[in-house]
């Protein structure tokens, strides 16, 4: 992969990240080992972005720099280098998949993969990309991207996505339901408890028949 190429790919990909994701909190619900349901929430910031593509920034551009430089078309080839250990062009080659986790990813669970060098916590995503997550005060961000199938890198069985809610950092319910999943109505009864105040109750299905589909 050449400069170039990165530098198309990071560009398009932050105009995404804006749109998508930056300054939202989205919060992806689950059944876990125990098919409880159970719940991760994840903010996004603008200094998130840097993390998220494997290039290290020249000296003296910070993470909101090279963001904005992305943004604003005026990302230069000597903005950046890769990293040595390969790993920029693999994050780069999926990171366009990543930009739409609010709706796409499917799996969660605690990161227990081979990687030493990598700390992260937990990770979500996709049969061909995940999103690493630390733990923040009361909440996870972001912190790395791995190109990597979620199945090989978590506990078996991974955490199955049934919905994911967004909401603007801040706001005082989550607003959006970006992704159900299908044959499932999202209810009170299928929402962990401690989210209950948390949504926005019109996102939510009153439907008494559907007790069969909803996750214990």
């Amino acid at each position: 992969m050449t400069k170039k190429q990165a530098i198309a790919i990071i560009t398009k990909c932050a105009k995404q990240y804006q749109q998508y994701l930056e300054g939202n909190q989205v919060v992806f619900v689950y059944r876990d080992e125990n098919n409880k349901s159970n719940h991760t929430a994840v903010r996004f910031h603008s200094h998130n972005f840097l993390h998220f593509t494997g290039v290290t920034p020249r000296t003296g551009m910070n993470a909101n720099g090279f963001y904005r430089a992305a943004l604003n078309n005026r990302l230069s080839e000597n903005d950046f280098s890769f990293k040595s250990n390969h790993t920029t062009e693999l994050k780069l080659k999926v990171l366009g998949i990543i930009m739409s986790m609010d709706t796409s990813a499917r799996m969660i669970g605690n990161y227990t993969g081979p990687h030493l060098e990598l700390y992260t916590e937990k990770v979500t995503g996709t049969t061909t990309a995940c999103l690493g997550l630390i733990q923040s005060k009361d909440c996870y961000i972001p912190n790395s991207v791995l190109s990597e199938d979620i199945r090989s890198i978590v506990p078996k069985p991974p955490g199955k996505i049934f919905a994911i809610f967004k909401k603007p950092i801040g706001a005082p319910l989550y607003t959006q339901l970006t992704y159900k999943s299908k044959n499932i109505s999202i209810t009170k009864k299928c929402l962990p408890k401690e989210l209950l105040t948390e949504v926005d109750t019109s996102l939510l299905e009153d439907n008494n028949n559907s007790d069969d589909n909803e996750p214990a």
